[in-house]
């Protein structure tokens, strides 16, 4: 390293300048070199006045060759306003249907395609859509590069006044710089490009900050207008990609992502890492506008590190991209010494200065998003069918657990199972007492029959007073229905977790998965259920003694027979069938209710009461199905989204 108020020395400089395009060669075709205007040596403007539409440039071509026809320039082409209009309108369709893609599941791969989604959202929105609605508004030159590679000290000495605070290390909360032009300030202070980030319009550097890897993401783009930037393009000075803080490695990809052009920043003692040169293969793969910036050579290494380095550009698909070298010096004032970055200069300001320069390099920018768009589109179409296939299983766990629990849960209620517990301790109870005939059919008890109810009561358990069968039947249904629906939630709960996304979907969900009101819900329902069979079973006492001289029937005596029977279907077949004890008792008590409520007011109440059960409890089902599939996306609405992504990406593709 040499002082700059040293002598100079042969530090290959000469060989920089030849090395580094003195032409537009990466813009311009052949047959226009050479027409480039040249900037104004005091002011790097245009050279000629700015006119109401762009400048078309032709070949001076001979009298007779004036009439031919001329394959105009693809944005001159008749009807182009109307193909832009298609394009414009065939890329907002693909970036609605990519927005709207949903990937929750944590199925294999899915990493990759959220990543990829993302990207692909901040590139339509950054830079897309903004450039297909305004392609004549300036360029944007991101310099990109990793830690240490000078990329602030560039920035600051293109326009030879500090920007943008240079340094190895980073501060982590520091915006980005966008440096452009004051003829251009309308073109970045509305949210046009890059929305997402607000507008500073502090002119003065940050503060220098502490490096802290968990510091927030960067909201806020700060725009330094500047006459000594060229008009028709402005540079960002963005984070590092390779920064300690993760949320700078993403902010520095999606400006990247924005760019009309990169300007890529390495070093020669780094120019050989991962990270850089995976930048660089994707926008060799997207064919985006590039130009690389070799810093801080050592002088006795400088033709070897830029073959070495050209050769690897060439063998990565970007041959044709620009490269400048500057050697290892100090700077001057902060700046780098301005004949060292006057060859990049002079490009930048030759592409700036130039209509068709700016096309070129914004119509092959253009172009190679647009074309990246199919096979980007395309990942997450399969992406997005991988997600259906993991709904569908999900789904598939739900109905295999409550195509089994339903039926069951709905036959136990009926046939008998209830018939247990202290539900058959009370009906014994009551089979047992001698006075049961007695108080259906309304006539007086015995002294025999009060003794013997005496005695019953003596013996029951715990010398509690004996309780209408109503009420143990209401609590065995509802702790049958409260089983079978914390079963089937734990069934199917324990199908999903044997999937890693479905055990990672769960952990999402959170204190959704638990029912909060299941409770309650059920408690009504069964209670509701308690009340209209017991409407029923007094209608039909009612309409049993109307008319009639007699002193009526125990009401209550009915209605415990009628419970019973209502959850026992056992009871409605005939005397002369095999039937279990239990079930034998029921059947029995049931042709005596009938004997004096009537065979079809008994079948009717009994048949209502079984349907109404039924019902109530398949509601309790379903709606703890529907809750559980509500935890999960519809299977119908995924199943055509990834059939959409392609086709929006085939109507961009025919736009094009």
């Amino acid at each position: 390293m040499r002082s700059a108020n040293e002598a100079p020395v042969n530090d290959g400089r000469d060989e920089v300048e030849v090395g580094q395009p003195n032409d537009l060669q990466v813009v311009l075709p052949p047959e226009t070199r050479g027409t480039v205007r040249p900037p104004a040596a005091a002011m790097p403007v245009r050279a000629e006045p700015v006119q109401a539409g762009p400048v078309r440039r032709e070949p001076v071509r001979p009298e007779s060759s004036r009439a031919e026809p001329v394959r105009p320039e693809p944005s001159r082409v008749p009807g182009a306003p109307n193909r832009e209009v298609d394009l414009l309108a065939a890329v907002e369709r693909l970036r609605m249907q990519i927005a709207t893609l949903s990937l929750t599941l944590d199925v294999p791969e899915v990493a990759a395609a959220r990543r990829e989604r993302e990207g692909l959202l901040s590139q339509l929105d950054d830079y897309l859509l903004p450039r297909l609605r305004r392609r004549d508004a300036p360029l944007l030159a991101v310099i990109g590069g990793s830690t240490g590679a000078g990329k602030s000290t560039l920035t600051n000495s293109l326009v030879r006044r500090t920007v943008s605070r240079s340094g190895v290390l980073r501060p982590t909360t520091r915006s980005p710089v966008l440096v452009h032009h004051p003829f251009d300030s309308g073109a970045f202070l509305s949210q046009r490009i890059l929305p997402r980030l607000t507008r500073v319009t502090s002119e003065a550097p940050e503060p220098l900050q502490p490096i802290d890897p968990n510091a927030p993401r960067i909201t806020g783009l700060r725009l330094v207008p500047h006459d000594g930037l060229a008009p028709g393009m402005a540079i960002i000075d963005a984070p590092d990609i390779d920064s300690l803080v993760e949320t700078n490695r993403d902010l520095a990809v999606q400006l990247l992502q924005a760019a009309d052009l990169w300007i890529f920043v390495t070093t020669a003692a780094r120019y050989a890492d991962a990270m850089p040169w995976e930048l660089l293969r994707q926008a060799a793969d997207r064919g985006v506008a590039v130009a690389v910036v070799l810093d801080r050579v050592p002088p006795e290494a400088l033709a070897d590190l830029r073959v070495h380095l050209a050769t690897r550009l060439r063998d990565r698909g970007l041959g044709g991209a620009p490269l400048f070298v500057i050697p290892e010096t100090e700077t001057v004032g902060g700046f780098l010494p301005e004949p060292l970055i006057a060859p990049l200069q002079l490009w930048l300001r030759r592409v700036a200065g130039d209509d068709h320069a700016r096309s070129v390099v914004a119509e092959r920018t253009l172009k190679g998003v647009l074309g990246s768009l199919p096979e980007r589109a395309e990942l997450l179409a399969v992406a997005s069918e991988a997600q259906v296939v993991g709904w569908q299983l999900l789904h598939d766990e739900v109905e295999a657990v409550f195509a089994t629990a339903r039926p069951r849960l709905l036959a136990s209620l009926v046939d008998g199972s209830l018939l247990s517990g202290e539900v058959l301790a009370r009906w014994q109870e009551l089979m047992a007492d001698e006075g049961f005939v007695r108080r259906l059919d309304g006539r007086p008890e015995s002294l025999t029959d009060r003794v013997g109810a005496a005695m019953t009561t003596a013996v029951r358990r715990d010398n509690e007073e004996a309780q209408p069968l109503d009420v143990p039947v209401t609590e065995s249904v509802t702790a049958a229905i409260r089983a079978a629906l914390r079963s089937a939630t734990e069934d199917v709960l324990n199908r999903w977790r044997r999937h890693p996304f479905g055990s990672a979907l769960l952990t999402a969900r959170g204190h959704q998965v638990t029912a909060n009101d299941i409770e309650s819900t059920l408690e009504r329902a069964v209670r509701d259920w308690r009340v209209g069979v017991s409407s029923r079973i007094a209608t039909a006492v009612e309409d049993a003694v109307a008319g009639t001289t007699d002193a009526g029937i125990d009401a209550q005596t009915a209605a415990d027979v009628m419970f019973v029977v209502a959850v026992d279907e056992r009871s409605d077949r005939s005397a002369d069938e095999s039937v279990a004890d239990s079930a034998g008792t029921v059947a029995a008590a049931r042709r005596i209710v009938a004997g004096f409520l009537g065979v079809e007011p008994v079948r009717s109440v009994a048949a209502d009461a079984r349907a109404d059960l039924v019902s109530r409890a398949a509601i309790m089902l379903d709606t703890e199905r529907r809750r559980l599939e509500r935890l999960l996306e519809s299977v119908e609405s995924r199943t055509g989204r990834a059939a959409a992504v392609r086709t929006a990406a085939e109507l961009v593709e025919a736009a094009r």
